[in-house]
This record gives C-alpha cells, structure tokens and sequence, in this order.
C-alpha cells in the first residue's frame, strides 16, 4: 500500500523512504510512526498508528466526542529534547490552562512507544489544523498527529514536512 498525499492523491514516493529521509532530516521523527495512542477511560481506547484504523475503534473516537477532524499534540520535550518529568509536568499545566483561557476543549490522553516505555502526555483537541500546528509551534512541538476521520497523519510543526505523513507508513 503506497501513502497518499493530504488530496487523497497517491504519494510520489513510499511512505518508508520518506520516513528515512524524515529521519535523516531530525532523529525525533523515527519514532512518530510506531506511536501509539491511549485514551483512558472506560473503555480504554489504544490507538497502534503502526496498523489501519479498525471501524470499531472508530465507533468508540465517536463515542468520546473525537467524531470530527481533530489534533493530538503535546507540550513535552520541546525540540525533541527529553525533560525532567517535573518540567514536563508544568508545561503541560501551562498548556492546559492556555487551552482553557482560549475556550479550546480538550481531552487528555498518552502517546507512546509500542512497549510504553515512553510516554507524553499530550491532548486531543477539535480545532483547525493550522491552529493547532501553531499551539504545536509554541510549544516547541516537531510535529502533530492529525485525524482526518479515516487515518492519522503526522504533520510537521517546527520541523515542517511536505506532504505530511499519511499513517500507518508501509
């Protein structure tokens, strides 16, 4: 399965040799593909952007209220670069409350490795995409998740990628 740009066009060249000439452009974005996505709650919702989205998990965004185009992002480890988790943890909160100062709902949730040996906080929020690239910006963000409401793609923030990278790379 080849990618496809944000027209729906196909790409003009695979999805993993752009990931390696993504990955030679910023280490960061090696890991970006194999995120995957935790909703807490009941039920828990585990997105693996390694895999198509299945209907059923779907159905259960549409049930949180994700049922439209929406941003992940995040305000940890600006530029790539690991924080202490108390940093972190007051950007974050900082974050949150520029979101709520703005009027922008948002829904807390985990990105994370495929083993959760890493995870970020980050949110999910329904707002314009380029508004959410430049919170992503101000937060010193490489890149942002975007649902279209079939896949996710990863868009560049400070690190701009043209076209962005429809998920999951084959």
């Amino acid at each position: 399965m080849s990618g496809f740009d944000v027209t729906g066009a196909p790409a003009s060249s695979s999805g993993a040799t752009k990931l390696k000439s993504l990955s030679s452009q910023h280490e960061a974005w090696s890991s970006y593909p194999e995120t995957v996505l935790i909703f807490a709650g009941e039920p828990e919702i585990m997105i693996d952007l390694r895999v198509p989205v299945p209907p059923a998990t779907k159905k259960a965004l549409a049930a949180i209220a994700l049922d439209e185009p929406f941003a992940i992002l995040t305000s940890f480890n600006p530029r790539g670069v690991v924080l202490g988790a108390e940093e972190n943890s007051l950007r974050l909160a900082e974050m949150e409350a520029g979101l709520r100062s703005s009027g922008i709902e948002y829904l807390v949730m985990d990105a994370c490795s495929p083993d959760k040996s890493h995870c970020e906080c980050s949110v999910a929020i329904k707002i314009e995409r380029q508004r959410a690239l430049d919170i992503a910006i101000r937060w010193e963000q490489i890149a942002i998740f975007w649902w279209d409401g079939e896949r996710f793609w990863i868009f560049g923030a400070i690190s701009p990628i043209e076209p962005p990278l429809a998920l999951p790379v084959s």
